[in-house]
């Protein structure tokens, strides 16, 4: 499956800076001079504004508006639904069914044949499936977080592989029985070798408390912190702190690192410093 828009609508972009922001829709409304009727129906996709009150919103959810009004107007990133070949590393994309639709990834050492599969949502058969047509032999399994719709082949994915789990301690209670499944607790600087690849961890919590990245050669798996053009949903402190975690460790990598995120299509940094609206 190849994506055409991106995970996240105008709608859902503001709807998730107003609630992370804690702001209701009656003041939200009063701030930027539409009706709470009128919010409603942009968060629903039922009304686009034009680009005036576009920016009076991102004023007040402190969004970049021209980024926004992108956004708005169907920016899409440049090779969106491109997988990732090099001389090294090779990055493979699942859009799988796991009561949503989700990310998985399969990355190859190009050098060893070992790999590593990042996220295993649901549909255990296609993850497996592609593994044995990469030729993989994977060492690990990495869970950027904790939730169901991307851990819940996990234990199909371990019994048939044996790959070590690697999970942050901190959503390790969210996995339920199938936490006895995980090996080794990431966190921040944590690295593993893949094959001759160094696949490192970066802590990015938000979405949800233990939210993990990993980076290898000219990749970052992003998980649901950060979206082509938006983020996995967080409220209060975690909102502030996920886009400040997003800015301070993701988006000063190289421009040209792409990024694989839990849900919609590929991005790279450069993309996202020039076209995501949290990021003036």
């Amino acid at each position: 499956m190849n994506y055409d828009t991106l995970e996240d609508f105008f709608g859902d972009i503001v709807g998730k800076a107003r609630r992370g922001m804690g702001i209701s829709e009656s003041d939200l409304a009063k701030a930027a001079g539409l009706s709470a009727d009128q919010i409603s129906r942009i968060e629903s996709y039922a009304l686009m504004p034009d680009d005036k009150a576009i920016n009076s919103l991102a004023q007040i959810l402190k969004l970049d508006g021209q980024k926004l009004i992108g956004v708005a107007r169907g920016w899409f990133p440049e090779n969106g639904n491109e997988n990732h070949i090099s001389a090294d590393i090779r990055v493979d994309r699942l859009v799988l069914d796991a009561g949503m639709t989700v990310n998985a990834y399969i990355i190859k050492c190009e050098r060893s044949g070992c790999g590593a599969i990042v996220d295993a949502g649901g549909q255990a058969d296609r993850i497996l499936n592609l593994v044995e047509g990469m030729s993989v032999d994977p060492t690990h399994l990495l869970l950027t977080h904790g939730h169901g719709d991307h851990t819940g082949a996990l234990r199909e994915v371990k019994d048939a592989t044996d790959a070590e789990v690697c999970c942050s301690e901190r959503d390790a209670g969210m996995l339920g029985s199938d936490r006895s499944f995980v090996d080794t607790f990431v966190d921040d600087e944590w690295s593993a070798n893949v094959g001759q690849l160094c696949v490192t961890a970066t802590s990015l919590p938000g979405h949800t408390a233990g939210g993990i990245g990993f980076a290898s050669q000219g990749v970052f798996f992003s998980g649901d912190a950060l979206f082509a053009g938006s983020l996995g949903g967080a409220r209060g402190a975690a909102y502030a702190g996920q886009i400040e975690a997003v800015r301070r460790k993701v988006l000063n990598l190289d421009g040209a690192t792409r990024v694989f995120p839990g849900h919609g299509p590929v991005t790279s940094i450069i993309q996202e410093v020039e076209h995501n609206p949290y990021f003036a």
